[in-house]
């Protein structure tokens, strides 16, 4: 089937279907929050939904409960565009948006934020590993938007915007959940929020934590064991808010997060998918630790010029893990250890009259350091021996930018006309001490320092057709810095015919995009769709080298054409709401080195781009409504379909398969109580859904529980 032919086709299938991005609680008998009343933050100032010209979604705490998403890369799924290109366990995971993608290793090309915190660890595409509890939304605007978020946000933004204390009433929560695993064991989980006011309508605190235990799914046959890689993990977060005045906010955080899994769910390549397998340990024990503590400290403080937001926050973060490798035909381990500390200070001003002309203005601040100790030794002898790489060094990034926005309406508010632009300035520099005895000695110590700078503009226009529709055109740049790598990754890349150096380029991209936003039906359907072109230039790629070294190289130049299209239902029935989310990408390479197609039969001109599946999309139905039957009780339902269609992996042109997702859950509640049962990936799919020459990763198996929820 033609390009063509795929999108009109989809774009058929998703506009008969529906939108699931209706934000509403089904745990609450209240009138039901309809897409015209939720307000969002993307363009950093609160605004409507609908009225903010670019493809942006608000996935609500509900919607966050009916998917059993835990993570934010199990919101994948309702994101137009996305997929997992890799997720080894929670808190190790890396996710592209719009064929965005590039590996795992480099600097993020999502960028992440935690409220008004940005998250990010150099020369590692990681996700926040936070469990989703006691947030308000989730915003995710797909799309580069360097201009207000940063290097990094080249395929989109994703904000994780948490609930704020109340000072006016004291509440909380405790809900449990036990459920089983298909080919698995027994599970748990247990959360709790409290909301306590200290001094009445000015100071309040409001703590919540988690505590989950997921079964292991693979067998390790030297071990003898069964459902080898059970995960544990721990959040607790606590948040105090001071309202002194009307006119000012100051709000403190404070996240700790501990992931714990045995192993990881990486599985032997060429498994049975009768019985996922993790083999070649060398009769190593692996495990994957993620630990991360969140501090932050925000002002909003509403003045006669403007809004002022200043924000400071710092990340202690720390990805320890031990994993078997078949690399090469000798048997390895990989035993790596990356520990980060960043600290960041953004402050901005923001226009709020009402009047026609918009402003924002602002600065940015970081200053990062990763310390990594990677180590991948042959299993018979132990890491420190005869080792492939045995490096630690520190990496630092100190970066500054400065950024503003302007906007204007004309026309009696009919055509909205907006400029943005940030100037961005990145130094980096790194020392890596190198022990690596076999084959060959490297030099004990190398050094290697870079200094990048960066223009990212913004350029939208905004045409108000009525109360209940819009158009606009929106033209961005992303931006990201260039990798520094260590010298035995680049002799590695420079032995295998890929010339390298210590220093990766930056690679940048701009997305050509027209979309459309509309209230149909008497506000009863909503529709958004958007078609888009990217140009993407010197693709930063990751490759595995003949010797089993990750390495990072400039690749080429690359074109991404593609369409989101989704709509919502509020049906005639009372409670029903039925939806879609959906996408179709066409990728391909333009422009390739030559010495990195001689080496990787994948990335060659014509060829898509990795890890990025042409489609996907969401279907669901959300049902919540009181019964007479019940006893006046709420009765709810979700039903939810996803379908990811494969991707293939850059370094050995192995395909994954198409997944199939299905998930059910229903319940009831009271005023102060709910009990739901729920079955996810009710179809069992086990189908490969990352591939790679050393591992295999598949969706978790089909788990079945209960849920049960008690408010104070």
């Amino acid at each position: 089937m033609s390009y063509k032919l795929r999108l009109m086709a989809s774009a058929t299938l998703i506009f008969a279907t529906g939108y699931s991005a209706y934000a509403q609680d089904a745990s609450s008998k209240s009138e039901p929050e309809t897409v015209e009343k939720v307000v969002v933050t993307a363009q950093k100032r609160a605004q409507k939904l609908k009225d903010v010209p670019l493809p942006v979604q608000s996935i609500s705490q509900n919607q966050i409960n009916n998917t059993g998403a835990s993570s934010v890369a199990d919101l994948v799924p309702q994101i137009p565009g996305a997929s997992i290109v890799s997720k080894s366990t929670p808190g190790f995971e890396t996710v592209q948006i719009r064929g965005i993608s590039s590996g795992t290793t480099g600097d993020g090309l999502v960028g992440y934020y935690v409220d008004e915190t940005p998250f990010g660890i150099p020369n590692l595409q990681l996700s926040p590993p936070g469990r989703l509890l006691d947030v308000s939304r989730v915003e995710v605007i797909r799309g580069p938007s360097g201009t207000l978020y940063g290097q990094g946000s080249m395929g989109g933004t994703i904000k994780v915007v948490t609930a704020k204390p109340d000072s006016s009433q004291m509440f909380g929560s405790v809900r449990g959940e036990v459920s089983m695993t298909e080919g698995g064991g027994p599970n748990h989980y247990t959360d709790f929020v409290v909301n306590v006011p200290v001094v009445q309508n000015q100071l309040a605190l409001r703590a919540s934590g988690s505590l989950e235990r997921l079964s292991g799914f693979a067998e390790a046959p030297e071990f003898a064991d069964k459902n080898v890689n059970d995960f544990k993990g721990k959040n607790l977060r606590a948040v105090g808010e001071w309202t002194p005045n009307d006119n000012v906010t100051v709000t403190g955080m404070y996240w700790h997060i501990n992931n714990t899994q045995n192993f990881n769910n990486g599985l032997t390549p060429g498994f049975s998918t009768d019985t996922p397998t993790i083999t070649g340990t060398g009769g190593v024990r692996g495990f994957t630790d993620v630990a991360l503590d969140l501090y932050s400290a925000t002002l909003n403080w509403d003045m006669s010029i403007g809004t002022l937001t200043a924000n400071a926050s710092y990340i202690r973060h720390e990805l320890d893990f031990e994993a078997p490798l078949t690399l090469s035909g000798f048997a390895f381990n990989n035993d790596s250890t990356f520990e980060t500390d960043s600290f960041t200070q953004e402050v901005r001003l923001a226009s709020n009259n009402d009047g026609p002309f918009q402003w924002l203005v602002g600065g940015f601040y970081r200053d990062a350091q990763i310390d990594s100790d990677i180590c991948f030794y042959i299993q018979a002898f132990g890491c420190g021996i005869f080792d492939v790489v045995n490096v630690q060094g520190p990496l630092t990034t100190e970066s500054w930018s400065l950024f503003g926005e302007a906007s204007l309406s004309l026309f009696d508010n009919r055509l909205e006309a907006l400029v943005g632009l940030r100037y961005f300035e990145d130094e980096r520099g790194g020392t890596t001490t190198n022990r690596t005895v076999f084959p060959a000695p490297s030099p004990a110590v190398s050094n290697a320092s870079g200094k990048v700078d960066a223009l990212s503009p913004r350029f939208n226009l905004k045409y108000n057709a009525g109360e209940d529709g819009n158009f606009y055109i929106n033209v961005a740049k992303g931006f990201r810095s260039g990798v520094l790598q260590t010298a035995a990754q680049a002799a590695a890349a420079t032995a295998s015919g890929v010339p390298a150096t210590s220093q990766v380029d930056p690679d940048s991209l701009w997305t050509y995009e027209f979309g459309t936003k509309w209230n149909l039906l008497d506000k009863a359907v909503y529709f958004e769709g958007s078609i888009y072109r990217t140009d993407w230039s010197d693709v930063q790629v990751q490759f595995v080298t003949p010797a089993g070294v990750i390495a990072v190289a400039n690749a080429g130049d690359a074109r991404i054409n593609g369409v989101d299209l989704g709509i919502q239902w509020r049906t005639p029935v009372e409670g029903l709401t039925i939806g879609a989310v959906g996408s179709v990408l066409d990728s391909e390479f333009t422009e390739v080195v030559p010495a990195l197609s001689a080496l990787l039969p994948t990335i060659q001109v014509g060829k898509p781009l990795p890890n990025v599946p042409e489609t996907y999309y969401t279907l669901s139905a959300n049902y919540s409504a009181s019964q007479a039957w019940l006893g006046g009780l709420t009765g709810t339902a979700y039903v939810g379909y996803s379908f990811r269609d494969d991707q293939i992996d850059s370094s050995t042109g192995l395909v994954s398969g198409k997944l199939d997702d299905l998930t059910l859950r229903a319940g009831v509640s009271g005023d102060w109580w709910k009990i739901e049962g729920f079955v996810l990936n009710a179809l069992d799919d086990t189908d490969p859904s990352v591939v790679s020459s050393t591992s295999v990763q598949i969706m978790y198996p089909r788990r079945g529980g209960i849920m049960a929820t008690i408010n104070f």
